[in-house]
């Protein structure tokens, strides 16, 4: 059990602001348990939210919901019920399923009527208060689905398991995407690479990443990741050119990370016939789509969230790709500087194109900068 009595979080007050906040080491022996934390990654949900972009009113709001940590206390039912112990080290889920409701009965716990998500919809205000992962600790409520890591898997991979389960739901779940299939990603984001891994376990063929001019590490990690082809979007024709890349009759199956309207229109653009789009990008605005096209052609168009019964997979995935997946995390930052990690992905002066995604240590204290570059220990 922690001897603590208050732990410090970085903790978003205002839109555009973050700042240290103390709070009390929350008493887990009637429920819950709680997690030290390892390393947080910073999800491109949380710089949206940073900026404004909130379809919640959640403020007060602990960021953090892609960790990997140690459980180092908690109720011996609750741990149970998570099927964890003490000491061990786990990647918790986001999403808190209630296991009541119409959505988690029926497997889709990541859509609960309670809406219950770490990092996201849960204020800091509401105790105990450590509901995200900025921070040395953070609380683990009944019901969380958390996941044993070895000791072997780097911080920066372990913490990605909800993103490579994103992956395994868009490209497997929604995609349906068997060996030989051929796979465009459009957007080589964390998410994009994410789905890369995913087609490449899956056997995609050709398996195509778009992205724009200045992505060029991305693109690059992206082949190294598995993409046979890469292309960008602001040069040329990319629709002629995917579909030279898959013998003129475009992929069966496009995942688009990128929140773009213009990254939507092109997927249903290279698309074959019969086949799917898949729409994990929340684009924030109304987009029109040709529907004669998807009448014409019979395209699926299907909308997919995060992770949900597809987090398992992942975690096998991570076990056995741990050096590559690590990669995605490019830089590495003192919690204390989470302010500094989101600004520099951010367009503006301190924007760095260098950082493909990053991660926070909390254990940290150097005020250095950035203390990593290339995703590895």
């Amino acid at each position: 059990m922690p001897t603590e009595v208050h732990t410090e979080s970085m903790v978003l007050v205002e839109e555009g602001k973050l700042e240290a906040r103390q709070f009390p080491v929350p008493d887990v022996s009637d429920e819950g348990a709680l997690l030290e934390v390892e390393m947080t990654s910073v999800c491109g949900t949380d710089i949206g939210m940073y900026s404004g972009e909130s379809h919640f009113d959640t403020l007060p709001l602990l960021f953090g919901h892609e960790v990997v940590g140690t459980i180092v206390d908690g109720n011996p039912e609750s741990l149970a019920q998570m099927d964890v112990e003490v000491g061990d080290r786990v990647m918790p889920e986001p999403y808190i399923p209630c296991y009541h409701c119409h959505y988690c009965q029926t497997g889709n716990y990541h859509m609960c009527e309670e809406d219950r998500c770490y990092g996201v919809t849960i204020s800091a205000s509401q105790p105990p208060h450590l509901w995200g992962g900025y921070g040395k600790h953070m609380y683990l409520a009944p019901n969380t689905k958390a996941h044993t890591v070895s000791d072997d898997v780097p911080a920066e991979a372990a913490c990605l398991g909800s993103v490579i389960g994103n992956g395994v739901r868009w490209v497997v779940t929604k995609g349906d995407v068997d060996p030989g299939d051929g796979v465009v990603v459009i957007g080589p984001g964390a998410q994009g690479l994410a789905s890369v891994v995913v087609a490449d376990e899956a056997g995609a063929d050709p398996l195509v990443l778009l992205g724009v001019s200045h992505d060029e590490n991305r693109l690059e990690l992206g082949r190294e990741l598995g993409a046979t082809h890469t292309g960008v979007v602001d040069e040329g024709n990319p629709a002629e050119r995917v579909a030279e890349l898959t013998d003129g009759d475009g992929p069966g199956v496009v995942v688009v990370t990128a929140p773009s309207s213009q990254a939507v229109q092109l997927g249903l653009e290279v698309v074959a016939p019969l086949g799917t789009v898949v729409l994990p990008g929340l684009v924030g605005e109304s987009t029109e789509i040709e529907t004669d096209k998807l009448v014409h052609d019979e395209i699926r168009l299907v909308g997919g969230r995060g992770q949900a019964l597809d987090v398992e997979r992942a975690m096998d995935i991570i076990e056995r790709r741990f050096d590559d997946i690590a990669r995605i995390n490019t830089h590495v930052f003192p919690v204390k500087q989470a302010e500094t990690a989101i600004e520099r992905q951010l367009p503006g002066e301190e924007f760095d194109p260098e950082i493909i995604h990053a991660a926070l240590r909390p254990e940290w204290a150097s005020d250095s900068g950035n203390l990593l570059r290339d995703g590895r220990r």
